[in-house]
């Protein structure tokens, strides 16, 4: 498939059904992201994805649907990045927040970073580790407005970690297939804690696939 061509227009009209309007620019900028994605994996095995027909709809397009969720001039943790998804296409499409990156595997926080170097985005970045280490350190403890996730861990086990990140009134986006609730996790066990949940479902029509957002704000 012809990144320069192709590519492009598979992910426009993909997000644009989202009601985001890419431009040429933020285009380019999710190719060069893409090719080399595919290109590192050969080597050092970022994604099990690896068609870039699926590329451009199960990373780039579902990634860019969390722009619809997500507003301007706020700071955005993305743990469990793994080849950049959500942070790196939701920062494109969504240029005015700030973002970092975690990820606890060193190839993929390399490759993290040299897409950043790549692409010449500003004001994001990434760094290799726990996020448990890193909710320890004073710069990332209670300093983010929003946290999210894409298939990163359970619901169950991610929430309490990314809490840590968290600012006042701050919230978690946890992207989920859309059998969450039924194989991993009791829904009803978030809507009786000290949570406000909500469940927003969608779907990737260029593949068909069913996807949900999870968003949970603390009650203080």
């Amino acid at each position: 498939m012809n990144f320069k061509k192709k590519w492009k227009k598979t992910v426009k009209q993909g997000i644009e059904k989202f009601g985001i309007f890419p431009s040429s620019r933020q285009l380019d900028i999710m190719a060069i992201h893409g090719l080399e994605l595919i290109k590192w994996n050969k080597k050092f095995n970022i994604t099990s994805i690896t068609d870039p027909l699926e590329v451009a709809i199960k990373h780039f397009i579902d990634s860019a649907v969390l722009g619809c969720y997500v507003p301007d001039n706020i700071k955005i943790l993305d743990i469990g990045s793994g080849g950049g998804f959500p942070g790196i296409p939701l920062k494109v499409i969504k240029p005015l927040n700030k973002v970092v990156m975690i990820d606890a595997s060193r190839k993929k926080t390399s490759f993290l970073k040299h897409i950043i170097r790549t692409t010449n985005i500003a004001e994001i970045n990434a760094f290799h580790g726990r996020a448990q280490d890193f909710a320890k350190k004073q710069d990332f403890k209670q300093s983010f407005d929003i946290v999210v996730s894409r298939a990163f861990t359970s619901l169950k086990k991610f929430l309490p970690i990314a809490c840590l990140f968290l600012s006042k009134n701050g919230f978690v986006l946890a992207m989920k297939g859309s059998n969450w609730g039924k194989k991993e996790e009791n829904i009803k066990n978030f809507q009786k804690g000290n949570f406000d949940m909500s469940i927003y479902k969608y779907t990737l029509s260029l593949g068909n696939y069913d996807r949900c957002i999870i968003k949970i704000k603390p009650l203080i």
